[in-house]
Order: structure tokens, then sequence, then C-alpha cells
């Protein structure tokens, strides 16, 4: 497999970059929303029929990648990729000619925002155990129950949503996927956490929506097939703002030690810190090399539940540790809000969790091993 960047990857790659760099972080999210979605990101893996890009997940990983190099608002990076992963291209890919007609202009040109509404209070990360029903009454569904920890929450029209419809069947059988529109759902508690500031995270809650079978996203009894893949997709190309995050900070880091000295010489003089530095590429470019690995398969139609699984573990972990390292060689300026260090240190915390936690990435590699 050959990563050169061909010219139009360069071309992405640059006007994501200075799209980002060009934003106007003192404007509200809603226009900052849509000065992204003005560059083409969200549309990029949507076929061009529906209106966007046609080109694969190792385009958009290169346009998650500059997007978060040039921007520092880690959480709009990762509300603009949430929206993107977990509902635009599932919809592009499971949804009728006339949802994907309906729905995916205003969620590309930035008008509409969607959430993902699968994790329940009582099942986190085992999905199995699902709660929220969609009872069959009348030709119609009749959804209720509370989604927790949803990303978007509050600025979100449209919420992609899992609902029990057979529980004898169980998750793969029993699963369906809605789309909801916002009058049929509301934003309930709002929850305060630690990174990540710019990015919603909260309840939805279902009181009794009447939905009708065009409000089915694919098949009845196929939201668990719909969930995977979509996490795929996720698990994989959420990398891309952990990898231009890591440019980023890098890039102002190398600034940092060669302009402070110590003993009458650079910080960066010091083989402690040169080595620190030297830690810290060897996880970008590891990160980035598995991440665009990943991607090809996924382009390319591979079973690559495992790959996605040891991509986001590994990288998350990265990203993680990198961010630390960081910290540790601002020294007391990286504790404090000037530098920013310390906002991408909890922003970065977070990357263990979401999409899947370590533990359960680890499961689904065991797994695959036959484990």
């Amino acid at each position: 497999m050959n990563f050169d960047l061909s010219g139009e990857q360069k071309l992405l790659q640059e006007s994501m970059f200075s799209s980002a760099k060009e934003m106007d972080h003192g404007s509200s999210f809603s226009d900052r929303w849509k000065h992204l979605a003005k560059t083409g990101i969200i549309g990029i893996c949507v076929d061009k029929e529906s209106g966007g890009s046609g080109l694969g997940a190792l385009d958009l990983i290169i346009a998650l990648e500059s997007l978060a190099k040039g921007n520092p608002d880690n959480g709009l990076s990762f509300a603009l990729a949430a929206h993107t992963l977990s509902c635009v291209i599932p919809i592009s890919i499971y949804g009728s000619a006339s949802q994907k007609k309906k729905i995916l202009p205003a969620l590309m040109n930035g008008d509409r925002i969607a959430c993902n509404a699968m994790t329940e209070s009582e099942s986190g990360s085992d999905v199995f155990t699902m709660q929220c029903t969609a009872a069959k009454k009348s030709g119609n569904y009749i959804l209720r129950g509370t989604k927790t920890f949803i990303s978007n929450n509050a600025v979100s029209t449209l919420a992609l949503t899992y609902a029990t419809t057979d529980s004898a069947k169980g998750f793969f059988g029993g699963i369906s996927a809605f789309l909801v529109d916002k009058e049929k759902f509301s934003a309930g508690a709002q929850f305060s956490k630690m990174g990540l500031e710019n990015c919603s995270l909260g309840e939805i809650v279902f009181n009794d929506a009447v939905l009708s079978e065009e409000d089915l996203l694919g098949k009845e009894g196929g939201g668990a097939l719909i969930f995977n893949h979509s996490m795929e997709w996720e698990r994989i190309c959420l990398a891309g703002i952990h990898l231009g995050a890591m440019h980023r900070v890098l890039a102002k880091s190398i600034d940092f030690v060669n302009s402070r000295k110590s003993s009458g010489q650079k910080l960066g003089k010091f083989q402690a810190i040169a080595h620190s530095l030297a830690d810290m590429q060897v996880l970008l470019e590891v990160s980035q090399s598995y991440a665009y690995r990943a991607a090809w398969l996924l382009d390319h139609k591979k079973d690559i539940g495992k790959e996605a699984a040891i991509a986001k573990l590994f990288i998350s972990n990265s990203v993680k540790n990198f961010m630390l390292q960081a910290m540790q060689l601002f020294g007391g300026y990286g504790y404090i809000a000037e530098f920013g260090i310390e906002k991408d240190v909890r922003d970065s915390l977070a990357s263990t969790i979401y999409s899947g936690t370590s533990e359960i990435q680890k499961n689904i590699i065991a797994s695959r091993l036959g484990i």
C-alpha cells in the first residue's frame, strides 16, 4: 500500500488547513459550523448523485487531519466528525432514494446537525441490553425511551436512533434504526464535562413519538448492521482529528523548546527534551500509518472489524500519551490555560472512552483471535 498523497489529496489537505486557520473563533458555533460545511468536508464520502464528492475514507481522514491541525477547537472538530461519521455516512449508505434526497443536502451544507442515539444509561457499552423501544401500532412505530451521552444533543434537529422492535430476536434482528426529526424528541439533561467543550453532550428523550415506515433507515431489524458499520467508520476516521491535534501540538512544542533557554542553551539541545520530542514523533508517525492503512481497508470493502478496533485502541492511547508528554515538556506553562496545552490534554482523555472504550476494543480484537 502506497500512501503518497495524490495531487487531489494534497489540494484537499491544503484547502482544509487554510479554511480551519481562517475560521473566526470568536463567532458563534453555528457560524463556525457553516464555515466548515462550505468546504465540503461533510459530504466527502457521500456519492455524487446525492450531492457529495464520492471520495473514500482515506480522503476523509486526510481532511479531518488537516481540519484539526489548523483548528485548536477540538470540541468543534469532534462534533463535526461525529455528525459526519455516525449519521451522514450511514444515511448515505443505507438510506432510501427519497431519504437521501430529503435529508442529506441540509446535513452537508450545515443547515442541519444530526446526532447518533444509541447509548443508554443502563447499557453503556453493552448495546445488547437496550431499553428504548419502537412498538408497532396501526402501521406506525411508537418510539419510547431515553438516550444518554449523545454528542451534539443540544444542537441536533435529526437523531439517527436505534430502538428495539422485536425483543425476542435480540440485538441482531431485533434492533432497528430510525431517522427522527427534532419535533419528535427533546434534549434532556446537559452534561458539563472536562473537555471537548464545544461539542454538547447529554440526553435526548422520546415520549411516544409516532414514526412511520418511511422513518426506518434500512429494513426493520437491520439496526445492528447499520450501527456496527457506522462504528467501523467512526473508529477509523476519528483518528484524523487525533492526528491533526498531534501535528499542531508537536509544532507548538518544537517552537517552545527552541525559544527557551536553560543554562545558556536552548531546551531542545538537552537530550532528555530531544528524546521526548522524538517519542512524540514516533507516536504520530505510527498512528498515521495505521490510520491510513485501516482507511484503505475500509475503502476496499475488506472485513475490517479487527483493524478498526486496533486503530481505535492504539491511536486513542497514543494521542492521550502524546498530550501528556507535551504537557510535561512545557512544565508549568503546560498547566496554565494561556498556552493551550492543558486543554489538549483534557480533550484527549475522552478518546479512550467514546466510540467504544479501550476495553471494548480489546474484546473485539480478542474475539477475532478466536478467544
